[in-house]
């Protein structure tokens, strides 16, 4: 049986060091606040670090795309962008203090988030087929998300967080009406998005060893 993976996110904030210190603190908090709630959600855990930078660890490797998506389009929400690398490989040591953890998986995560230029999202793996597959598909997904308008992206972080509610439910939500609501979601482009979470989330299962093997 292969040894099981696990995804390693490591992120940080676009032109952070520009911020007026008000905004900063807003950040941070709101930051903070994803972190949190997606940790309740997807037993995730994760660290901030030197203010800007954050890395988070699942255990459950199939939702990496899930959560790198709701960080970046909360964010987005607040007209504020991320950098993520993602990777999936094993974990050597994971440790109280995430980023003080060692294994691949924090290796690649961390390197590519060096190698980063203009793009916003990244992929690597220590099994060949989800790095080639992956790797290059997650480029649309980036160049999709840059494209949304803080409203859109607000929508989409909504869609993606209530799985399976009425779009006039998510309007209540949102303070919007029904009809708004549908609007937007199909602007933001929530089916491709959704199919394609999907599909990352099957390919890595398919992969990630253990009882999915």
């Amino acid at each position: 049986m292969a040894t099981p993976l696990a995804a390693v996110i490591t992120g940080d904030v676009v032109g952070s060091q520009k911020f007026e210190k008000a905004k900063y603190e807003q950040l941070l908090a709101q930051l903070n606040k994803v972190l949190n709630e997606l940790a309740g959600r997807y037993d995730l855990r994760f660290d901030i670090f030197r203010g800007d930078e954050f890395q988070v660890v699942l255990q459950q490797p199939e939702y990496a795309f899930h959560v790198a998506t709701l960080i970046r389009l909360n964010l987005l929400a607040e007209q504020v962008d991320v950098r993520q690398s993602i990777a999936v490989g094993e974990i050597d040591t994971l440790r109280n203090n995430v980023k003080s953890s060692t294994g691949d998986a924090f290796v690649r995560s961390g390197h590519q988030l060096e190698e980063m230029k203009s793009e916003l999202l990244r992929f690597d793996s220590s099994h060949d087929e989800l790095a080639f597959h992956l790797g290059t598909t997650i480029m649309v997904l980036d160049a999709h998300l840059s494209s949304l308008t803080k409203t859109e992206a607000l929508v989409l972080a909504c869609y993606l967080s209530h799985p399976g509610e009425s779009h006039q439910s998510l309007g209540d939500r949102l303070g919007k009406g029904r009809v708004n609501t549908t609007k937007l979601l199909n602007a933001s482009g929530y089916v491709a998005i959704t199919a394609y979470l999907n599909y990352a989330e099957t390919l890595i299962k398919q992969h990630a060893g253990g009882s999915n093997e």
